[in-house]
Formats: C-alpha cells, structure tokens, sequence
C-alpha cells in the first residue's frame, strides 16, 4: 500500500513565514511525523504536487501536507475503511476534541454532525466510486479537567481532550498550538487506555498503585542527562544532554534536547523545543520552539518561535476580562477562535523586554525585538529624576 502527500505551496503559517508541513510538533516536523506513521504500518510516502498524479489502481493513501494524524487514528480510518470497500474520507464525530482543536478555523469541511479533514483512502480500482464516504471517529471517550470557578467557566471543570487518536489540519497557529499540547499528553492518555494487565506491570516497577507514582515510573529519558535528585518528572518526555535543576517539576511534557531548566522552574503539559533555557517560573498548556529563552514568572496557553527572548516580567495574557472568546487573526481576518482560553504567538527571534504585556490571541511578527517605551524606563548616565514622589540618582 503506498500513500501519498499532497504538497502545497500556499498557505504559509503566520507569524512563521514558514509551510505547515516545515513546522514542529513535539520535537519533529509535520512532514516527517507523516511519513515515520505511514512507514510504521508498512505504508510507502510519496510526496506528490497533484493529486492527479495519481495512477495507482490498487487501494492507497491520499493525504494533505498540512494533516497531522497519530497512529492510532490512521490504523482505525484504514481498518474500517477497508471494510467498506469505497472511497472513504476521515471525519470527526463533533464534540469535545474538533471544539478545543478550534476546527472552525482549520480548512476543513463542516457536516451537521461531523467534520470531514484531508485524509481520504480509494480502495482497488474496481470497487471505486465517485463520491466519498465519511468515516466517521468519535474522540471524545476520555478527557481530563481543570477546576475553573464558575465566574471563569460556567460548568465549573474545563474539561480537556485525553487521547491518543489525533488528527488536526495545521492551517493556523492555534492548531499548530493545540497539535503540540495533545502530543505532549499523549504518554499519560496511552498510560489510561492501557489494559489492566499492562498497567499491572508498570504498578510493579512504581511498586503502587497510585496513579502519580505510575506516571512517574513512565516518563522516557533521553542520554546524558543531569537532572539533580530533587526534581519531580511525571508523564513526560525529556530528550538528550537535558539539565534540569534542584526542586523543578515537569509534568506531562516534551523538553528537546540539550535543553536547561532551571531550579524551581515548572513545567506542565508543556513543549520545550531543544537548546533551550528556563532560568525561572511557570510554564503551562505552551509551546517553545528551539533556541528559546525565558525568564518570565508564568506563561500560559501561548506559542514561542525559535531564536526568541521572553524577559523578566512580561505577561503574556490568556484571558479576556469581559467573557468573551478570544479573536485571532486568520488570513488578515478576524475570527472568534470559540476559546476563552487562548494565550498569544510570538513568531521567530522575537525580542520581548522587561514589563512587556501581550493580549490574548494577538501575533508578533519575526524579528521584532520590544521594550517599553522611554517614559517608562529609567535610563541615561549622571541624571537625576523625581518620580512618584522619590529621588531616584543614576550615576
């Protein structure tokens, strides 16, 4: 069986300047995700310009450059796409998963009960029709929570998708974002879809059944890493060369290679691309791509491009006072991302100084590099200020 890549040359993803298929999901490209899977099930990649290249009379794989899909989502489309013997396209029951994914702003096709993406499998020629059949995947079987006051979230719980089938088309940066954080979860939700005999196993070597002292056991660490006996490592993945200081936490998260963190830094349901530094604070539901630095008290919910600077004392805002979803910008258009919870994306070697303040939903172009603006920075040599009622003396 072969599939075969349909490669795009529009649609570059804003604020990266760069293809979908080009940018990083957990420590790999969207491109190389595609075709490690597809040769993973014995599925030979081909990466074509036109679908109507196409010339093969056997049954295959017809696939956008811009689609990621986990394994386990492709093995179940093929299993009962098989079983039909049609044209077949992969589509998601509505619910949970395509509203925190925000499908509404991905180029996909609305249904009134499910959403079609760009994965479609044609069975041997004979048995080919014309139109396609929807292979309808329900995702929505586990989820977690966060405890949210009902001024903040009406029902209390923000509930968020558990699962190890994934697919989500990267035509935003906000599904590139999403992509990134069920990756980082993956480890714990395959910890909870394990048979009882499996998760058996894995209580033997935690030596409990506590399910924290399990995840524990299960976390993936790369070589040569000096990670001081303090710090707490749960559900997570921690590639080569990672230093990690006294008292850090990480938990179900994704830090790249040669990366440092910090004493007391924590990390959660996190990506952290390598050759990375977190001297300090609260990383949380965000996504760092390589060569980051970052010193700020807390970021969330927010997307980091490489080569970028995130100084002492910038916020980077998730949250919009009034209630309302927060609005990104889409091809120069505004849309409602149907999210309260939505931080913002910095693109590449972008520059934020101390005091910076970035609301949510909002983009910063590459290359910006950004401070306060002179009234509010104490600077110069041999001066003298009064401000706010103090001598302030810089010699």
């Amino acid at each position: 069986m072969k599939a075969y890549i349909v490669v795009g040359n529009r649609g570059m993803l804003d604020p990266f300047n760069e293809f979908p298929r080009n940018c990083l999901i957990g420590d790999k490209t969207l491109t190389s995700w595609q075709k490690e899977i597809f040769l993973k099930l014995g599925i030979e990649p081909f990466s074509i310009e036109d679908e109507r290249q196409v010339e093969d009379r056997d049954e295959h794989i017809l696939v956008g450059d811009n689609v990621y899909f986990s394994e386990e989502l492709l093995v179940e489309f093929i299993a009962r796409s098989r079983r039909q013997k049609r044209n077949t396209v992969c589509a998601l029951k509505k619910g949970l998963f395509t509203h925190r994914t925000m499908s509404h702003i991905q180029n996909v096709t609305e249904k009134e009960d499910h959403i079609n993406y760009n994965l479609r499998y044609l069975p041997a020629e004979k048995f080919r029709e014309e139109n396609y059949s929807s292979i309808v995947v329900d995702l929505d079987q586990s989820s977690d929570h966060l405890m949210v006051p009902r001024h903040i979230c009406d029902s209390g719980k923000y509930q968020i998708p558990l699962t190890r089938k994934i697919i989500i088309q990267i035509d935003h940066w906000a599904n590139l974002w999403t992509a990134n954080i069920l990756v980082a979860l993956s480890l714990a939700a395959g910890l909870k879809m394990k048979s009882m005999a499996k998760l058996f196993l894995i209580a033997l070597r935690a030596r409990s059944f506590n399910q924290w002292k399990i995840l524990s056991v299960a976390n993936r660490i790369g070589k040569d890493c000096d990670i001081h006996p303090t710090a707490y490592i749960e559900g997570s993945i921690i590639g080569d060369g990672v230093k990690i200081g006294a008292g850090a936490v990480i938990r179900e998260s994704i830090i790249g290679n040669q990366s440092f963190i910090g004493n007391s830094v924590t990390i959660e349901t996190s990506v952290v691309g390598e050759k990375s530094t977190i001297l300090h604070g609260h990383i949380m539901f965000s996504v760092f791509c390589q060569s980051v630095f970052s010193v700020a008290q807390m970021i969330s919910a927010s997307f980091v491009g490489r080569d970028s600077f995130v100084g002492s004392g910038v916020i980077l805002t998730d949250f919009r006072l009034d209630g309302n979803n927060v609005i990104v910008l889409k091809d120069g258009v505004k849309i409602d991302s149907g999210s309260t919870f939505l931080g913002c994306c910095l693109g590449n070697n972008v520059y934020l100084g101390s005091g910076c303040v970035v609301a949510p939903g909002r983009t910063i172009p590459c290359g910006l590099h950004i401070v306060l603006e002179k009234g509010r920075i104490i600077a110069g040599g041999n001066t003298e200020q009064i401000i706010g009622g103090f001598r302030l003396i810089d010699y």
